[in-house]
Parts: C-alpha cells; sequence; structure tokens
C-alpha cells in the first residue's frame, strides 16, 4: 500500500528531469504591424522583428502578431516546394501568438502565406546550411507523456483501492 503512494512523487520527478524540459531557451519575434499594407517591409527587412533570429538549439521561438490582421508563420520560401513541411501556424490573430521548438541546426527559412513577402529566417546553432530534417514540436516529448500517465494511473488507482 506504501508502494502505490511513491506513484506520483515517482512521475513526477521523471517529468521534472526530462532532457525535454532542461536547458531551453526562449525568443519572441514580433509581426510588425502594417506589413500586410505594403511590401515597405521588405525593403527594410522588418516584416518579422527581428528578420532573422540566431539562436542555439532546444530553443522555443514564440512570433506575436503585433498588426491589426492575421498573418502566418510558414517553414519554406514562397516559390519552393517544401512549404510548411517543418512548422505551419495557420492564421495567426491579431494579439496571438505561435511557437515552435527548434531541434536542430540549421536554417529554417518562413514567410507569411496571407502576406508571401513578408519572410524572416531562424538560424539554429550557428550553422548556415538549410534544415534538411523535420523535428516534431517539442519533439522527445514521450518520456513526459509516460510519466503523466503513471501520475495519473497512480491517483486513479488510490481511489479505487480506497486510499
Amino acid at each position: 500500500m506504501r508502494i502505490i503512494s511513491l506513484f506520483p512523487v515517482l512521475a513526477l520527478a521523471a517529468f521534472a528531469s526530462h532532457p525535454a524540459l532542461a536547458d531551453v531557451d526562449s525568443m519572441t519575434i514580433k509581426i510588425a504591424g502594417g506589413s500586410e499594407a505594403s511590401q515597405d517591409c521588405v525593403a527594410a527587412k522588418d516584416c518579422y522583428d527581428p528578420g532573422m533570429a540566431n539562436v542555439p538549439p532546444r530553443t522555443i521561438v514564440t512570433w506575436t502578431n503585433m498588426d491589426t490582421t492575421a498573418h502566418t508563420v510558414t517553414s519554406g520560401d514562397p516559390s519552393g516546394s517544401s512549404i510548411g513541411s517543418v512548422f505551419d501556424s495557420g492564421q495567426i490573430p491579431p494579439g496571438g501568438t505561435y511557437s515552435f521548438m527548434f531541434m536542430s541546426s540549421g536554417t529554417y527559412r518562413y514567410f507569411c502565406t496571407i502576406h508571401p513577402w513578408m519572410t524572416g529566417e531562424v538560424l539554429v546553432g550557428g550553422h548556415t546550411a538549410q534544415a534538411g530534417v523535420a523535428v516534431p514540436e517539442f519533439a522527445g516529448s514521450s518520456a513526459v507523456v509516460l510519466a503523466a500517465s503513471v501520475l495519473f494511473a497512480a491517483v486513479l488507482g488510490r481511489r479505487a483501492l480506497g486510499f
């Protein structure tokens, strides 16, 4: 009976010590106001601020829409064949946000599918080669899901046994 009460503690310890949660950096990129009105932000390179972000691997980048209209953050180039293959925010409403965790080194180009003149780039790990491998957002979370499942099972087990 004492063993059952250890499950929540063990599950929380596994969750807190999971490598996917350790040493995670974060950065915010602003989607500039007025970017939809004209292509002036292209010359100024400020449709996304900053237009080129340099981050280490395991960084969560959050785009915040500071404009009065919806935008997207979609991986690839407007004329490319792999549009959205790494990440795609869908429409981000005014004041809304979208986050993506960059796990692998490489150069990740992105643009707004609604306003394709809006382009940006995230350079991960100092590399300049085009990223070739798509890494799912929050990759490596299976241990976290397992820990949460164990915790949930322990709580249900305690209630079923009357503890």
